[in-house]
């Protein structure tokens, strides 16, 4: 039997309005079971809430998501997802497609560490980083030093290239419109109340 590792979104109450929105950036088939169809709906307020929402691509990648019933505590923290890869036109349609509605945190444009990257947050709140491989990503003998630079080592631009760098360069958490914890915003070790 095969493995399947893939993002399963967290929804108040509008799974279904966000899963429809990905089937048309992503394309592929869209499942959606309710809780009603499926006999586990708690009142008629959840009956017609996503149970489960499967969207599949040609490419074989999955999202999978569900709204949250009443009786459940609603989703909390932000959700991100990354797509990342080689393919410039399709990658780039995805960027375009997900945009509508969102929130643009960095623009899709080229990184100091030579691939184009943006990040964005999507009317639902998710966080989408896009990463499209540069030529000679990841060389060390790139002509400005930031392909293939060690993770963790500062760049120029807003740009990071590890979640390591975020933590140790001891960033305060702020309120963004609901958007708390994304990784540019993680405190350092001493700012911590987890540990």
């Amino acid at each position: 039997m095969a493995i399947l590792l893939n993002p399963y979104l967290a929804f108040g109450r509008d799974a279904r309005e966000a899963m429809n929105f990905y089937h048309g950036v992503f394309g592929g088939d869209l499942v959606v079971s309710t809780f009603g169809e499926s006999g586990m709906s708690e009142g008629p307020d959840d009956a017609d809430l996503v149970m489960h929402a499967q969207l599949t691509t040609a490419d074989g990648h999955t999202i999978m998501g569900a709204d949250t019933p009443s009786s459940m505590p609603q989703p909390t923290g932000t959700q991100q997802v990354s797509l990342s890869g080689d393919d410039a036109a399709t990658l780039t349609r995805y960027w375009q497609g997900l945009e509508d509605g969102a929130r643009i945190l960095e623009p899709l444009v080229e990184a100091p560490w030579g691939d184009t990257f943006g990040m964005l947050v999507d009317r639902w709140g998710v966080l989408w980083m896009v990463n499209i491989a540069g030529e000679g990503s990841g060389s060390a003998d790139a002509s400005d030093g930031s392909a293939g630079a060690t993770p963790g080592t500062p760049t120029e631009g807003g740009h990071q290239d590890a979640a390591e760098q975020w933590y140790e360069e001891g960033a305060t958490p702020t309120a963004t419109a609901g958007h708390e914890d994304t990784a540019d915003q993680w405190p350092a070790d001493e700012q911590r109340t987890d540990r």
